[in-house]
């Protein structure tokens, strides 16, 4: 007897709403001479050089260590946990076609086909999230029945080893074992922001973490599929949460931090039309109430999220974190820069000036000044010694090396620190 079951995992179509950042500017003549004395360098060769040595590096250190199967399964399978098993197996693989043979009583087949599946599948919502579509078939007798899988992903074996690789990298830059919970999540929501444009105009899948890592682009099922992967290995518990927006299907993530569930939208937090650098925390670990306001999802499905002791973070907007202090335009305070103990609480204002674009090294703060045409300035991290750096608009700061960059309408420019 052959029987057939279909199981398709539809991608989703992401969007999101455009947050409109309207700046206002001041109305003042461009000088091109600094008050302090600093040599600025254009720095667009030497960035992009650097960007394409390590993108060469890391695919070809991805082909070099592709993973082998080097686990045997047993010629066939007799419960329902071995079938669990066999399925996990080739799921865990990225494999496309297999057959796994089932001796026992198949009575219920369906069922038992079904429930290994889901249970295999629950492993790993990762792998799952990626599943583009399965197709099962199976041939069966009283006591024993042959199961044959077909099924594709948004990403194949190859390209799942570069994600391995370069979300290693990406996290060799951190100190898991000195970090909170907080930072974790912190740093993956912002390392995803600044580094990702929503589109679905990419090569690979624009669904998949693959294309948010590769190619800087993709839609939410791939900034929460990356947000679940690195928060993992940060070792952050984490699910990937599937709902619906005002806009149709949407995905994000729910988090623990200090025992608690928060959801945490990172494609929400990445303006559109894409700001590079500029990081928001409207939906930064919050709790149920506030998410569904604009999100809805099948609540009894997922833990409850019911704490608020991070609704402060809405306020914050290009935030600089340093020694337990985080250095941030203030969106309730005309975007003026402010500065938060994390510990306490406590928030100080550190200017009268409107800050975007913040960057922090040494004891010196470096931002894009709102209240002076958006001219390169810098403020000691007391609030003292503020001072224009460059007289002329600036954005997209960062710092690497010792060396500030920022966007200017001449290109990339550098400073030494």
């Amino acid at each position: 007897m052959l029987k057939r079951i279909t199981f398709l995992v539809i991608a989703i179509v992401l969007a999101r709403p455009i947050y409109d950042f309207g700046s206002q500017w001041l109305d003042e003549a461009k000088h091109f001479f600094s008050d302090n004395e600093v040599t600025i360098q254009d720095a667009t060769t030497d960035v992009l050089s650097t960007v394409n040595s390590a993108k060469d590096n890391l695919v070809s250190t991805a082909a070099d260590t592709l993973i082998t199967m080097d686990v045997d399964l047993p010629d066939s399978v007799q419960t329902v946990e071995e079938l669990e098993d066999s399925f996990y197996y080739y799921l865990s693989r990225w494999e496309t076609n297999f057959e796994i043979h089932y001796v026992g009583s198949t009575a219920d087949i369906e069922n038992l086909i079904q429930t290994a599946v889901n249970q295999a599948a629950s492993r790993d919502h990762y792998i799952l999230g990626h599943l583009a579509d399965r197709k099962i078939e199976y041939e069966y007798s009283s006591f024993d029945a042959k199961i044959k899988v077909h099924q594709t992903y948004l990403t194949n074996l190859a390209q799942e080893q570069v994600v391995n690789e370069k979300v290693a990298s990406i996290l060799s830059t951190v100190s898991p074992d000195e970090m909170t919970d907080f930072q974790k999540v912190k740093f993956v929501n912002d390392y995803i922001v600044k580094s990702t444009a929503y589109s679905t105009e990419s090569t690979a899948s624009p669904h998949s973490a693959y294309a948010v890592l590769q190619e800087n682009k993709g839609v939410c099922q791939g900034y929460a599929l990356l947000a679940l992967k690195m928060l993992q290995d940060l070792g952050v518990e984490t699910q990937y949460v599937v709902g619906e927006v005002y806009t149709g299907g949407h995905a994000w993530n729910l988090v623990k931090v200090d025992g608690n569930w928060y959801h945490l939208d990172t494609t929400w937090n990445d303006p559109t039309p894409d700001r590079q650098n500029v990081v928001r925390y409207e939906y930064f670990l919050i709790d149920d109430a506030k998410m569904e306001l604009d999100h809805t999802w099948i609540q009894a499905d997922y833990p409850k999220a019911s704490d608020t002791n991070f609704d402060f973070m809405a306020q914050i907007d290009h935030a600089y974190e340093q020694d337990g202090l985080i250095y941030y335009s203030n969106v309730d305070d005309n975007n003026i820069l402010y500065r938060m103990d994390m510990k306490t609480g406590e928030t100080a204002r550190l200017t009268d000036s409107r800050a975007q674009f913040i960057v922090g090294f040494g004891d010196w703060i470096y931002f894009s000044n709102y209240s002076n045409g958006a001219y390169l300035s810098k403020i000691r991290t007391d609030g003292t010694d503020e001072s224009i750096l460059y007289h002329e608009e600036v954005d997209n700061l960062f710092v690497e090396d010792g060396y500030l960059y920022f966007s200017t309408d001449q290109g990339l420019k550098k400073m030494e620190l």
